[in-house]
């Protein structure tokens, strides 16, 4: 088993902090606030250590970073200059020079590295990665994602880069093609220049078109993910019961002659596995550890995601 040490003990970090320890991997904590580090280390029956104690321990084999999105690019660099292997949360980094940075540090060093980009690890995407790739739901045409919540305003980046890329990475993982064009537009109403809902228009070469709503603001949670095809069409509703969650819906439209002829379905229900998302995330981690096989969500992948925030992001400054 690999020793991992978590770094950054707040709002998420506790959840990496709760999984690794129940994994059996967590050997040491860090938070920048004492009481805060005091307190997981005698919960979680661990140390308490300083980063650059963590660093120079050659008995800590992996690093989780849980902190303010500022600090990833160089923490990340870091972590991998001192042997680590990395998870890092997402965004990768706030720039695309700072995520090839980490590329680069990354190709020196040979460890793995992982961005956490959650939702790839849930099991009805997982599935929905199936069904699409299996010609299920036939050619893609469109897909649209809705991530809305009430919840925490950050004063380090916008809704975008904070809730995003999840959104972005899986319909990257979806759509497989380049991109020709990204159009974003965005409101701001508590801070400058720091967007509190977001809509994201994304054309792809293939001639898939893709469509990302995010939202800190909204008056309930919200998670969906519409993907649509030829032959038939997915809906993931993370707020409805698990049996629930994921349906398919077999409507069929074709063309008549000047027209076009459609067909409704009633929704099928897709059964889907019972496994915690941060949990087999965390695993995930700790497997690439030990086979020193690519994550799921490797530099490239989080190298993407970064590149179509950016464009995002400056679509958002010129609207």
């Amino acid at each position: 088993m690999k020793n991992i040490a978590v770094i950054g003990c707040g709002y998420w970090g506790k959840n990496l902090v709760r999984n690794f320890y129940e994994l059996g991997a967590l050997v040491a904590v860090c938070d920048p606030i004492e009481t805060v580090a005091k307190t997981f280390s005698e919960k979680y029956h661990v140390p308490a250590k300083s980063w650059e104690d963590i660093l120079k321990d050659a008995s800590i084999h992996g690093i989780v970073l849980s902190v303010p999105a500022p600090l990833h690019a160089k923490l990340c660099i870091e972590a991998l200059e001192a042997g680590k292997d990395v998870f890092v949360e997402k965004p990768l980094a706030l720039t695309e020079n700072e995520g090839l940075s980490i590329k680069e540090t990354l190709q020196k060093t040979s460890q793995i590295l992982l961005v956490g980009h959650l939702f790839q690890y849930y099991p009805a995407i997982e599935v929905i990665h199936k069904l699409v790739t299996s010609g299920t739901i036939g050619a893609l045409r469109y897909i649209r994602a809705h991530w809305f919540n009430f919840g925490i305003i950050r004063s380090t980046e916008n809704v975008l880069w904070s809730i995003a890329p999840h959104a972005f990475s899986v319909i990257h993982s979806l759509v497989q093609s380049d991109i020709r064009a990204i159009t974003a537009s965005g409101q701001h109403f508590f801070q400058d220049k720091l967007a509190d809902r977001t809509d994201v228009s994304i054309i792809y070469h293939s001639g898939v078109h893709a469509e990302v709503c995010v939202s800190w603001i909204h008056p309930f949670k919200e998670r969906k993910l519409i993907v649509c095809g030829t032959e038939g069409m997915l809906v993931f509703d993370d707020m409805l019961p698990p049996e629930q969650k994921l349906q398919l819906y077999r409507h069929i439209y074709a063309r008549n002659g000047q027209s076009v002829v459609t067909k409704k379905a009633d929704p099928e229900n897709i059964p889907l596995p019972s496994t915690e998302p941060l949990k087999a995330e965390c695993q995930h981690f700790i497997d690439c550890m030990q086979s020193r096989q690519q994550p799921r969500t490797n530099i490239d992948e989080g190298l993407a995601v970064l590149h179509m925030l950016q464009l995002a992001q400056e679509s958002l400054e010129h609207e």
